[in-house]
């Protein structure tokens, strides 16, 4: 027997199912490429909708610390304007003790507090932002009466926070001061 008389003749059937091989790996290739396409719409989708949940959630809370921060605003700049009235008040009452020996120093201290008492009306008043610009406006036009009004008001928030009642923290740490020193 020769080669020539083996015969392995099976080509068209193996041809065959090749080509049946070959038509369903394509398909499944096709399904899973629509399958992966499909997964991953829906990951993009639930992503979108993930970070749109989460943009909102800021954004709430932003409102929120907005909205409680202008509140915490508006009680301090009340409370300042409260306080720098009540200066003028005291500074009114100090022109008082000058009227009869230097009148006109007394006439320059009552201006002086009707001064911060305007001062003190525009505060209770007017927007944050508004008061800011006009501090500013005042800087850069009379350095030196805003440098004075710094000096002032300084004294006079020294002497307010000496007279309010000693914070929490403040009370622990002279505490904990002197033991520590032992």
């Amino acid at each position: 027997m020769t080669i020539s008389d083996t015969s392995f003749d099976n080509g068209p059937a193996r041809a065959d199912s090749n080509a049946g091989l070959t038509e369903q790996v394509r398909q499944v290739a096709n399904d899973l490429k629509q399958t992966a396409s499909t997964v991953a719409d829906s990951v993009t989708n639930a992503a979108k909708q993930e970070a749109d949940e989460i943009g909102n959630a800021a954004k709430d809370i932003l409102d929120d610390t907005t909205e409680k921060m202008k509140s915490a605003v508006s009680e301090q700049k009340k409370a300042g304007a409260e306080y720098l009235d009540k200066v003028a008040h005291a500074i009114h009452r100090a022109a008082g003790e000058f009227d009869a020996d230097v009148p006109q120093a007394a006439r320059y201290i009552r201006r002086a507090g009707s001064e911060l008492s305007t001062v003190a009306k525009a505060v209770g008043q007017r927007d944050v932002r508004e008061l800011i610009t006009e501090v500013e406006d005042v800087a850069r036009r009379q350095p030196a009466l805003f440098f004075g009004g710094a000096v002032i008001l300084g004294f006079a928030a020294l002497r307010f926070l000496k007279s309010s009642p000693p914070s929490s923290r403040q009370v622990t740490a002279d505490r904990i001061s002197p033991s520590a020193q032992s």
